[in-house]
C-alpha cells in the first residue's frame, strides 16, 4: 500500500483525501482482522470497526448480538441484506439499515454501504421510520443504491479513486464508497 504521496487538500470533487487516506488504513485492517479472530469477542477488532462506520452509542445487547452475527457469518457469500435485516429486527425491534449494510458490506465486499452521505450523493432519501411496509422499501432503495454502482458515474468514480491512490487493493465498490463518505 503506497499512501503516503497522498494530498491532505480537497479534490476537485470536494473530496477530504486526509479522510480517505485514514479510512483505506482502517478498512484494510478491519479486512485483514476479519477472519483471524473471533470479532464477537475481540473488542480491539470491534472498537476499529465501530469507529470506523460510526456505530456508536448503543446498548450492549446491540453489540452484542450485531458481532456474534458477524462471527456466525463472516464466510457466508450468499448473506442477503434482508436476511441482516431481519435479524437485526427480531433482536432489537428496529430496521438498522445502515448498520446492517455495513455488516453485510464487511462480509461481501462487493456489496455497498447504506450511509447517509451515500444517500445524499446519490440524491436518495430512507423511508419514514412509520412508513408501511418499510422493510420492503428499505430493501427497494437499497436495491437502487446497489444499482448506482453499475452506472458510468460509478465507473467515474473507480478511476478517480484508482488516479489519487494507485495500488490499493480493495473492492471497486469500496473504493465507490470511501469517496461517498468523504463528499460533502
Amino acid at each position: 500500500m503506497h499512501l503516503e504521496q497522498t494530498s491532505y487538500a480537497l479534490s476537485p470533487d470536494g473530496i477530504r483525501l486526509d479522510k480517505v487516506k485514514k479510512g483505506i488504513g482502517q478498512y484494510c485492517a478491519i479486512m485483514q482482522q476479519l477472519q483471524k479472530t473471533d470479532v464477537s469477542a475481540d473488542r480491539d477488532f470491534q472498537t476499529l470497526f465501530n469507529g470506523f462506520y460510526k456505530i456508536i452509542k448503543k446498548p450492549a445487547a446491540f453489540y452484542n448480538c450485531y458481532y456474534a452475527y458477524l462471527e456466525q457469518h463472516k464466510q457466508d457469500t450468499q448473506l442477503t441484506f434482508r436476511q441482516v435485516l431481519e435479524y437485526l429486527y427480531e433482536k432489537t425491534g428496529a430496521i438498522h439499515a445502515s448498520f446492517g449494510s455495513k455488516l453485510l458490506a464487511t462480509v461481501r465486499p462487493e456489496i455497498p454501504v447504506w450511509d447517509q452521505y451515500v444517500l445524499k450523493n446519490l440524491g436518495l432519501k430512507p423511508p419514514y421510520s412509520y412508513a408501511k411496509n418499510r422493510l420492503g422499501k428499505v430493501c427497494a432503495l437499497y436495491d437502487s443504491i446497489c444499482a448506482w454502482y453499475q452506472t458510468q458515474e460509478a465507473r467515474d468514480r473507480i478511476q478517480l479513486f484508482d488516479s489519487l491512490f494507485p495500488g490499493i487493493d480493495i473492492s471497486e465498490v469500496k473504493k465507490i464508497d470511501l469517496l461517498l463518505w468523504q463528499t460533502r
